[in-house]
């Protein structure tokens, strides 16, 4: 799963629901705006950021690339990414 957020000009950018911290399936806050993950309460901006410096996630939630839009349809190259650590290496 992923969460997809339209930015200007019609950009969309698409977010892993993984978080990088444990693995643990991060949600929408609205009471936030942003996103949390209920596993050890890290929280992330509407952007995917980290909003807390003390953060028990080693890196902002992983943005994917490769987003397109082929008529109705959202089209996202997903990749998983190695938990636990600040660096962003995808899993093979």
């Amino acid at each position: 799963s992923v969460f997809l957020r339209r930015k200007d000009k019609g950009e969309v950018v698409a977010l892993s629901v993984i978080c990088p911290h444990a693995g643990c399936f991060i949600g929408y806050d609205a009471k936030t705006k942003g996103f949390l993950c209920p596993c050890h309460m890290a929280y992330f901006d509407i952007d995917g950021r980290r909003t807390d410096s003390e953060s028990k996630s080693p890196r902002d939630m992983d943005a994917l690339a490769g987003v397109e839009i082929r008529g109705n349809e959202v089209w996202v190259r997903y990749e998983k990414f190695r938990m636990g650590i600040a660096q962003k290496v995808v899993e093979s």
